[in-house]
């Protein structure tokens, strides 16, 4: 039996149509909201130099990145910091054997390394994509990603972006069924104390994170940021932004 023909059955067709039970009924069928704390995937630190930024970090919070891989077309390669289960911090650079792929995330213009972007995780993008077209939210992809591993073994995902002019928008990646989560077997940084942004605009990103399920602390500020809070495995609280 149907949700509808379930409820008509026991309430008579008109109670469907009462405004209450229309509310509750939507709000059942949105996706479950998340803190940005535990929704994201993984958080993008950009430098110019991945050597520069791995030592930036290492300087930072004691912990040495891992060399992860090259993005083969993207220009780019990485390396991960653990920061728990199903969470990781990217030190993402430009990739110096493809000196001529497009340098999408203007990497090679960053003077100090800083903190990018971040991704959402998802096990179901093509809902996703469906919840953010019915919010009137325009997307791109599902783009299909992939990296070869120091080991040989491939990494695949899937991508879609929000089409966006603010760079505190995530984006959402969905792994391959099968793929080790990079967080598994990268270097421990430590802990998350907090996720958090900064915008001149905070009304206008709380509002485009709710419509995607995302809930946030958004604080106004004259600058973008991203700013993540990090316990060390010595016991350092670290600001990185």
């Amino acid at each position: 039996m149907t949700a509808y023909a379930h409820h008509t059955s026991r309430m008579g067709q008109s109670d469907f149509w009462r405004p209450d039970f229309i509310v509750r009924w939507f709000h059942a069928r949105l996706p479950r909201q998340r803190s940005a704390q535990e929704a994201f995937d993984h958080i993008l630190l950009g430098c110019a130099d991945l050597d520069v930024g791995v030592r930036w970090i290492e300087d930072r919070t004691g912990a040495r990145a891992k060399f992860g891989g090259n993005h083969p077309g993207r220009g780019s390669r990485n390396a991960l910091l653990s920061l728990g289960s199903s969470h990781y911090l990217e030190i993402i650079a430009p990739d110096p054997a493809q000196p001529n792929a497009p340098d999408e995330r203007g990497l090679k213009h960053l003077a100090t390394p800083r903190i990018i972007q971040w991704a959402v995780s998802t096990t179901d993008i093509a809902e996703i994509q469906r919840t953010a077209n019915a919010a009137g939210i325009k997307t791109v992809g599902p783009q299909p990603g992939s990296r070869a591993r120091p080991d040989g073994s491939m990494l695949r995902w899937l991508t879609l972006g929000i089409v966006s002019a603010d760079s505190l928008v995530p984006f959402f990646i969905q792994w391959e069924s099968g793929t080790q989560h990079p967080s598994a077997d990268a270097p421990a940084l430590g802990t998350v104390a907090s996720l958090e942004f900064e915008t001149p605009e905070p009304d206008s990103l709380l509002r485009l994170l709710k419509s995607i399920a995302i809930n946030a602390n958004v604080r106004q500020d004259h600058e973008r940021r991203i700013v993540l809070t990090v316990v060390t495995r010595s016991g350092e609280t670290v600001k990185l932004t």
